[in-house]
């Protein structure tokens, strides 16, 4: 495969990764008077959209990551920092996913944990972002 398509796919899992995550997130902490279905219909979100799009963002990257490594990425303090991050998110989005779990299941999850899910996630993938287009402390 040529570092083009890797490169479509991570962005493309990216996209639907982060996206879903922060939107269940937000709408997990929205309260609603609707909500006796919502945490199913949220936690089939996670478990069909977001989990398999963070797979698939993972696969695009380690595409990219892997022929390079050697001569390009494991000189690069900026690659060590986002990798780090990258796994700190992919914890978060595992929370998220337990909480939806729990809350589905009937447990009592207080909608100020979603919210800072949701701002956990953001700002994580803002810092990810900005490592990967500005790359600071280079090799």
């Amino acid at each position: 495969m040529s570092m083009t398509i890797f490169r479509y796919l991570h962005f493309l899992g990216i996209t639907f990764w982060i996206g879903s995550a922060v939107a269940v997130a937000i709408a997990a902490a929205a309260p609603t008077p609707w909500e006796s279905g919502i945490a199913q219909t949220l936690r089939k979100v996670t478990v069909r959209v977001t989990t398999p799009a963070m797979l698939v963002a993972f696969a695009g990257g380690l595409g990219m990551l892997i022929p390079n490594f050697a001569d390009v990425y494991a000189k690069q303090g900026w690659m060590h920092s986002k990798l780090t991050l990258l796994l700190i998110l992919a914890g978060v989005t595992g929370v998220l996913s337990g909480k939806l779990r729990r809350w589905a299941d009937g447990e009592e999850i207080g909608p100020k944990t979603f919210s800072r899910l949701a701002v956990a996630i953001s700002v994580l993938s803002i810092l990810i972002v900005t490592f990967a287009v500005f790359r600071p402390f280079g090799g």
